[in-house]
């Protein structure tokens, strides 16, 4: 007799997912103030991607593309751990970008970051115990509970506000992301090394999701995790071309686990043994066409289209940032990630209620604080990825307005 997996059917019946929230709850919203006020309400709760694909990358999987019609030119499936030039092209930008060496045979080419990002954990023993910041990406703790898992919020530096600190308790598995979705924070060496090493005292492992590197603009913050003494014995990282390079419906990111990265009861290579034969049953990596134009955006005219991206969004979280603390809203982000972590600026207010007084007064819609953890309480994430016209028209339009207190 078959029987269902009870863990996926207590989560249906537990909080909505993160995509269930904005693709249902907050669409309702939204589509009850517009029959009820009769004027648009702007979404920028989704990070959903709006500046066109690099041209270079269209270019090259059109071509690509045509080749796989003619005998001489197809190809078939890619090698299981991903296009071996695309590995060694992230390799060097690693080297360009952190000045960390980067073994291409460490890397494995993903559909994706998020795939990467909850898979990863089937790599350890099912008792391990997770710690997420809070807030964080909401895939972290959703696929920790897919998985089963026990986990903990890391508590946060008293100091600097939402940037994590090590847990006082032994934990086995870590997440990380800098810069950070939500809050847009990046974390300094120091504040990483800490981590390091208690992933080195404590043989856990950190998961850091590297996924907005591009959008660092904060002198001496690392891009990368392994930029800091002793990461390559304790830390995977992932990346993507989702937001940079506009690889949002392509699926192409990365996962590199060190060969020299062990723990209790492993030797150097088994765990990048391990993932490997997941991936040869699992995953096997994008199609070859998305693969080919993601090579497309390594090289010089590529990395430069990229960047036009990058200040584009990032030009859109400024104007929103700047738009938002004209009504006295508090505000983090919108300098090393395209998004911003708006506070409400009415003491104890929750983010439900924070989202309700913003659409109501500006007709923007954010999502609420508590999606990303219990930390996120009294806030609302902003994405700046939206058209420009969009958030100039909302822009303009909080600028007519006096403040929300």
């Amino acid at each position: 007799m078959a029987r269902k997996n009870h863990i996926l059917s207590r989560l249906l019946n537990g909080d909505t997912a993160f995509v269930d929230f904005i693709e249902n709850e907050l669409q309702a919203i939204v589509e009850n103030y517009r029959a009820e006020h009769g004027r648009p309400a702007y979404t920028l709760s989704f990070g959903y991607t709006s500046h066109p694909l690099p041209p270079i990358a269209a270019r090259a999987m059109s071509e690509y593309a045509l080749g796989l019609a003619d005998r001489d030119t197809y190809t078939s499936y890619e090698p299981v751990s991903g296009n071996p030039a695309l590995k060694q092209a992230i390799a060097d930008d690693y080297q360009r970008r952190s000045g960390v060496a980067i073994d291409p045979q460490a890397i494995f080419i993903t559909d994706g970051a998020q795939l990467a990002s909850v898979a990863v954990q089937e790599l350890f023993a099912q008792n391990s115990l997770v710690a997420l910041p809070d807030p964080s990406y909401p895939a972290f703790l959703e696929g920790t509970q897919l998985l089963g898992r026990h986990y903990i919020w890391l508590p946060n530096d008293a100091d600097d506000p939402f940037i994590p600190i090590p847990p006082k308790e032994r934990v086995d598995i870590i997440y990380l992301c800098f810069p950070s979705n939500p809050t847009g924070k990046v974390a300094t060496r120091a504040q990483l090394q800490r981590f390091v090493d208690y992933a080195r005292e404590h043989q856990a492992v950190i998961i850091h999701d590297a996924a907005y590197r591009s959008f660092i603009h904060t002198t001496d913050a690392p891009a990368s995790i392994y930029e800091i003494e002793g990461a390559e014995t304790c830390a995977i990282e992932i990346g993507s071309l989702s937001k940079d390079a506009g690889f949002a419906g392509l699926r192409v990111g990365w996962c590199i686990l060190p060969h020299g990265l062990t723990i209790s009861g492993t030797v150097a290579g088994e765990l990048h043994a391990m993932w490997r034969r997941q991936h040869q049953v699992k995953i096997w990596g994008p199609s070859n066409i998305a693969q080919h134009g993601a090579l497309a955006v390594f090289t010089e005219e590529g990395k430069a289209q990229c960047r036009k991206a990058v200040d584009y969004y990032l030009g859109n979280a400024k104007m929103l940032r700047r738009a938002l603390e004209h009504l006295g809203i508090p505000c983090h982000g919108a300098i090393d990630n395209p998004y911003v972590w708006a506070q409400s600026p009415t003491p104890d207010q929750n983010d439900r209620a924070f989202l309700a007084q913003l659409l109501d007064y500006t007709g923007l819609v954010g999502a609420p604080g508590t999606i990303f953890g219990p930390g996120g309480q009294g806030y609302l994430r902003l994405s700046g990825f939206g058209g420009r016209e969009e958030i100039e028209a909302i822009s303009t339009h909080i600028h007519t307005l006096t403040s929300l207190t």
